[in-house]
């Protein structure tokens, strides 16, 4: 069974057609081709079909083996962190046991606050993490999700290894420049609420000079949010705020 096999038996049990099934989410073309394994969709868009069309993940999940659930259930939580949705990662850590100690820590990081977990716990989430210098999106994701398990200390080796190492990070690639936006608007989020104000500055030029692509168009508009708070700048402040709210990423905001 694949994704879009999947799509098709519950676009068949709901009675619908290809256009009304893909909501307006994507093209009736492109959903098309999901559906013919021609394409591969991407979870954001998945999650926004299902959503339109009121069909529960873990029905639509259930199907797969267990190995692929989990597989699916990170990249779901990858989309949450990128989107900031709290209440979705609240709901599946009080759902999926499995989950509980990992998302902990990931909603810890959310809020820009040190995970409250056992020396074992941390141990174990960060066995699962690689070696220093090798920062493919695997390891990107890693840092991103997982910063609460780290102290300001630890973090700025850390972030100071990815920014000597950054010419070996594929930016190119859009899924690792979301993952590499991530780590550093997380970054930022736990510099400003520790006050240090020249490291938040580092950091937002930093992400300011990432590629330009719209996957990141949002962690930029955050990184000039943070610095319109520093210089106390209300009428950029409101602005971003409006468009933030506008397109339902108000939980990017301190």
């Amino acid at each position: 069974m694949t994704i879009g096999e999947q799509l098709r038996e519950i676009r068949d049990s709901l009675n619908l057609t290809q256009t009304e099934m893909c909501a307006g989410v994507v093209t009736a073309s492109f959903y098309s081709r999901v559906e013919n394994r021609k394409s591969e969709i991407n979870i954001d868009d998945l999650l926004a079909i299902l959503k339109q069309n009121h069909v529960s993940i873990r029905d639509f999940f259930g199907v797969f083996d267990q190995s692929m659930q989990r597989s699916i259930q990170y990249c779901c939580i990858q989309s949450a962190i990128n989107n900031r949705n709290l209440a979705w990662l609240k709901k599946v850590q009080t759902d999926e046991p499995g989950f509980e100690v990992e998302l902990t820590a990931i909603i810890a990081t959310l809020l820009n606050k040190k995970a409250h977990l056992s020396d074992a716990a941390r141990r174990k989430i960060k066995s699962n993490f690689g070696r220093l210098g090798q920062w493919d999106e695997t390891a990107l994701w890693n840092m991103a999700s997982f910063m609460s398990l780290y102290d300001t200390n630890e973090l700025k080796i850390l972030i100071t290894d990815i920014l000597e190492n950054r010419d070996s990070i594929n930016l190119n690639n859009s899924s690792t420049l979301v993952a590499l936006a991530n780590v550093m608007m997380n970054y930022l989020g736990r510099l400003y609420q520790e006050k240090d104000l020249g490291a938040v500055l580092e950091t937002i030029h930093f992400i300011k000079d990432l590629p330009t692509n719209p996957v990141i168009m949002f962690q930029k508009l955050v990184a000039i949010y943070y610095l319109a708070l520093i210089n106390h700048d209300q009428k950029r402040l409101n602005l971003i705020i409006q468009v933030l709210q506008k397109n339902g990423y108000d939980n990017y905001l301190v």
